[in-house]
């Protein structure tokens, strides 16, 4: 997961206009090959790629017809033939939401907060460009891992957008 976060923060970082959001570029910057989706005439996926700690992702780029919207881009960690991690929480933690949330601000990254989302939550950041009339959102989705003390808030998925403000 380690190479699969740095791909996914580098990716964040590069994000300086709507020129740098592709198919091509997002595709080659988390390492995969998206493919049209025959379902959906505007989206691009990969699906059921491994990490080498023996976890799954997929890779979605949804493109939008507004000029005022960038396309949306996710990267989603699963394992295959188990549950959602929302659903039935088994200790696993793909990547502690505390961390992936500083190492945004570092980026350049400015927290929008967080809510409750999808049996889970969202914490939402977003970096200005273009002189502040646009902006760059990294929203990251969120589960609690385990009960009590071993409690952690974790990610399951990166979701990537924006657009004028």
């Amino acid at each position: 997961m380690t190479d699969l976060q740095k791909r996914i923060l580098a990716y964040a970082d590069s994000l300086r206009s709507r020129a740098d959001i592709s198919p091509d570029k997002f595709g080659t910057a988390i390492g995969v090959s998206l493919v049209p989706d025959e379902k959906v005439s505007i989206r691009h996926i990969a699906k059921d790629l491994a990490t080498t700690d023996g976890y799954n992702y997929g890779v979605s780029y949804l493109s939008v017809e507004s000029a005022r919207e960038f396309p949306n881009q996710e990267v989603i960690f699963y394992q295959l033939g188990k549950q959602p991690v929302t659903d039935a929480p088994n200790g696993v933690c793909y990547w502690e939401a505390e961390s992936a949330g500083r190492a945004l601000e570092a980026l350049g990254y400015r927290t929008g907060g967080e809510a409750p989302f999808q049996r889970g939550g969202i914490r939402q950041y977003r970096r200005p460009i273009t002189g502040g009339n646009q902006g760059m959102d990294t929203s990251l989705l969120t589960y609690r891992s385990d009960e009590g003390d071993t409690a952690r808030t974790c990610v399951y998925a990166v979701q990537f957008g924006g657009g004028d403000r």
